[in-house]
């Protein structure tokens, strides 16, 4: 087996990225099968975490990189900590969860140069707070979009139909060919959907 596929899970606090990684895996484990090895790299910290029961009751492994955010201080650990979970766990796939404050460039830029890893970086951004943080928070989220190879409206049962155009308009101004897809992950979310969202994770 190659090297295994890398996703950045990227977005603001509270945009809902446990949750979509939960979805991520109870579809892969759908699709692939229990012999399917996701390898689960966690930087968020306090109660957005994941919760290690969900992800040792799906059989998977989390190793929790706490001590910083996964774009500054332990940059230099990452590639390093991607390289042990192969040697260990021989993963098809690692998904990496980062902080809500992290911007996915550098991070996806170190691991395609320093580890050869093909990396997809998949932002999720909150609809129903979109408008309320947009301004404020303008420099992170555009450095979140940006370089995304997916854009995943969440939160989408909690805004309307203006509120997610507006979003759509804001998320083409930052980042005008990306895919967008909308999703509430607090309820079952389509397979096709899903499946969209992990591309070429196999």
């Amino acid at each position: 087996m190659g090297k295994p596929n890398v996703i950045i899970l990227s977005g603001f606090l509270g945009s809902g990225k446990t949750t979509v990684l939960v979805r991520m895996i109870e579809r892969l484990r759908e699709r692939e099968g229990a012999d399917y090895r996701i390898a689960i790299v966690e930087n968020e910290i306090g109660s957005a975490s994941v919760d290690s029961s969900i992800i040792q009751e799906a059989g998977y492994s989390v190793t929790e990189m706490l001590s910083g955010c996964v774009c500054c201080t332990l940059i230099g650990q990452l590639v390093p900590a991607l390289h042990k979970l192969e040697e260990e766990l021989d993963p098809h796939l690692i998904i990496l969860e980062a902080t809500g404050v992290a911007t996915p460039d550098s991070m996806a830029n170190n691991i395609r140069k320093y580890g050869g890893y093909p990396t997809r970086i998949v932002t999720l951004v909150d609809a129903s707070r979109w408008q309320r943080i947009k301004l404020a928070l303008q420099i992170l989220l555009t450095a979140q979009v940006e370089p995304a190879d997916i854009v995943c409206v969440n939160k989408v049962d909690l805004a309307d139909e203006a509120t997610l155009a507006e979003v759509d308009a804001d998320i083409r101004a930052m980042n005008p060919d990306v895919p967008i897809v909308h999703m509430a992950a607090s309820t079952p979310v389509d397979a096709g959907l899903l499946d969209e969202v992990l591309g070429g994770a196999q």
